[in-house]
């Protein structure tokens, strides 16, 4: 195969999306950082001066000064818009009208403390979402945002400093702004700022430094800050390379990737992956290749595993389809920018050794940009490399295609019996030929290679002279004899190879039409309700059982009403499982670690915020789901939960706005 650099479908609409997304919406700018007092809002204030300078129309929604001369003298000359005035236990609580900047369509609004929680009354409960109305109306965003704000690092911020964080941002806010500028100061400096008065006043002051400013907290903090902003750019740098078709290889970090099959001892090389990516504190990916092969029951079983392994360490899962492995690993690893690919030492074969055909030979080659390493496996009681299946030659077939073939061939033999004295035996040769061109167009290479043997052999002891013999005595006759067996194994072998490698396409083509599909249908369907219907019917039909989203009532729990997918005799056994998986966020049920022997998969559809329901699946045979099926199924609920997600907002939007 021809390695082939171009991007990878799936990655290029999805930046597609993402800047066509972008180009119809505000720009939103985050001046970022470790804490409080670093500059985030002088910064802010002071390339709003120079954009007003330039012309631009810039207001003032809400920034808060904390008293700071520097910061306050900044604030002159930018227009504000007045803040709303709301009525709350018995006082007047003032938030950012958001009405109010909306109606004026400024070219740019500054929003300080990005994280605030809104006075009850207000439209949306964070000032984050009234951000997002803004950027959605076309309104470019200047915001200021802390390290411990950022919802994924809630915990770990809360560990280091041991308070606790009531105010978040999701992480989608933070991946959604086109542009983060990073207000970075040594702690030593921040310290001083504090004493000095220049972060707060007064006894705020004194609490702030004997709880929360500490030397060593604000340095895990600023590392924390430093690697999102580089976790960012990193991100943007992917995108603009998939969409410009730049030449990978560029080494802006490590990232690593490690093949994984069917085969027992890659469950070795997913922990071992795992482990010098958490050593190197990088991100790592596994590779599956579906060369088209037919699995047994045990290996798809063992796949699934491995695959379910690599999720649960928190890799991320990349499945493709090429009927040469090593071709596809180089390919992806290409695309993805990877440093490392790491694989197993395969066991020693002479004959394909000698040929240069393993794996490892095919992945390594001089002009990669990538460094390989190869692992031994730890256990030595079978070979690393899996058995070989619907790789360039396998012969994995029933024994009822090779009886055909046989059937075939001594039929056309039976044939050319009667037409030989009129033809010759040359031309008998040709139609042999194109009975093994017929037998590649259904049959897989074992039984070609058997086809073109037997054909071969039955040519030369019926129909060359001498007869009932295998030896050839005209020299002619002996090229024409390996001629043709050359030409009928090597021309059905590639035949037998496109119409595999049509098929691979048509089911990677057929997967993307279903995921833009589904995609489409949830962004146009209102309504929770009728968006989870519409995705479980299509999912149902896809994945040949039956689907059904149980989706969380407004008291924060599941709602329990009965389905046809859960039976009333098992129904409170697979209702508890279902509140397992949607109060864990893990799935459970059936083809899972947890809760195995559940006759349903229980699937929790986590949004950017909270849990949002549960998909169940039934299906209607036990067998393992393939890779790209268990892919299409977590990729379908991580958008169907935002998709109900978004709804839910708009229910509560609406709702604020009826109060």
């Amino acid at each position: 195969m021809i390695d082939d650099l171009r991007p990878d479908p799936d990655e290029l609409l999805k930046a597609v999306q993402k800047t066509d997304r972008a180009s119809r919406e505000g720009k939103l700018s985050i001046f970022f950082g470790m804490a409080a007092g670093v500059g985030k809002t002088y910064t802010m204030l002071s390339v709003a001066q120079s954009r007003l300078s330039e012309g631009i129309e810039v207001v003032v929604g809400t920034v808060d000064t904390h008293g700071r001369a520097e910061t306050d003298a900044l604030t002159k000359g930018l227009p504000i818009v007045p803040r709303k005035k709301i009525p709350y236990r018995g006082t007047i609580v003032e938030e950012m009208d958001l009405d109010a900047i909306l109606a004026r369509r400024p070219r740019l609004v500054l929003v300080d403390e990005l994280a605030h929680t809104n006075a009850p009354g207000s439209r949306h409960t964070k000032r984050w979402q009234d951000v997002v109305e803004l950027l959605d109306a076309g309104i470019d965003v200047y915001a200021t945002l802390n390290v411990q704000h950022l919802e994924s690092r809630k915990e770990n911020v809360e560990a280091i400093t041991g308070i606790t964080i009531r105010e978040t941002v999701p992480d989608s806010i933070f991946e959604r702004a086109a542009q983060i500028e990073l207000i970075d100061i040594t702690p030593e400096e921040l310290l001083k700022r504090l004493r000095d008065g220049k972060v707060y006043l007064g006894d705020m002051a004194e609490r702030a430094a004997q709880n929360f400013f500490k030397e060593d907290r604000l340095t895990a903090l600023r590392e924390i800050a430093l690697r999102l902003v580089a976790e960012k750019v990193k991100n943007d740098l992917e995108t603009l390379m998939v969409l410009r078709g730049t030449a990978s290889g560029w080494r802006s970090t490590e990232r690593l990737m490690v093949a994984v099959s069917y085969s027992p001892h890659s469950e070795e090389l997913i922990r071992a992956t795992r482990r010098l990516a958490y050593a190197l504190e990088v991100p790592w990916i596994a590779v599956n290749v579906d060369t088209g092969a037919a699995l047994g029951k045990e290996d798809r079983e063992t796949l699934s595993r491995n695959l379910a392994l690599v999720r649960e360490l928190g890799g991320e899962v990349v499945s493709t389809a090429d009927m040469d492995i090593g071709a596809a690993l180089n390919r992806i690893a290409r695309q993805r920018n990877v440093t490392q690919l790491i694989v197993g030492r395969p066991h020693p074969k002479w004959f394909r050794d000698w040929f240069g055909r393993s794996i490892l030979s095919r992945v390594v080659r001089p002009d990669d940009a990538f460094d390989v390493l190869v692992l031994r496996p730890m256990t030595a009681r079978q070979p690393l490399e899996a058995k070989p299946r619907g790789g360039l030659i396998s012969f994995d077939s029933p024994l009822s295609a090779y009886a055909l073939v046989f059937a075939i061939v001594v039929l056309v033999s039976l044939v050319s019996f009667l037409l030989v004295k009129l033809v010759g035996y040359q031309t008998v040769g040709f139609i042999f030929l194109v009975v093994v061109l017929g037998i590649s167009l259904f049959a897989s290479v074992g039984p070609i290679v058997f086809g073109a043997t037997l054909s071969a052999l039955i040519w030369d002891f019926f129909f060359i002279p001498p007869f009932h013999t295998i030896h050839i005595s005209k020299p002619e006759d002996i090229v024409m004899f390996v001629t043709y067996f050359v030409v009928a194994v090597t021309t059905g072998v590639l035949t037998s190879r496109i119409r595999k490698r049509e098929r691979l396409l048509r089911i990677r083509e057929h997967r993307m039409e279903l995921l833009y599909d589904i995609v489409q249908e949830i962004a146009t369907v209102r309504g929770k309700e009728r968006c989870a219907l519409v995705v479980a019917k299509r999912l149902s039909t896809e994945l040949d059982g039956e689907c059904v989203v149980l989706l969380k009532s407004k008291n924060g729990c599941l709602e329990s009403s009965s389905t046809p997918v859960i039976p009333e005799s098992s129904f409170e056994k697979d209702l508890a499982v279902a509140k397992w998986a949607f109060d864990n966020k893990k799935p459970a049920g059936w083809s899972t670690d947890t809760l195995p022997s559940a006759d349903s998969m229980y699937i929790p559809l986590v949004g950017t915020t909270e849990t949002v329901g549960v998909l169940v699946y039934r299906p209607r045979t036990k067998t393992k789901l393939l890779p790209e099926e268990t892919d299409l199924l977590h990729t379908v609920v991580r958008q169907l939960a935002i998709g109900i997600e978004r709804e839910l907002l708009n229910e509560q939007s609406r709702e604020a706005q009826q109060m």
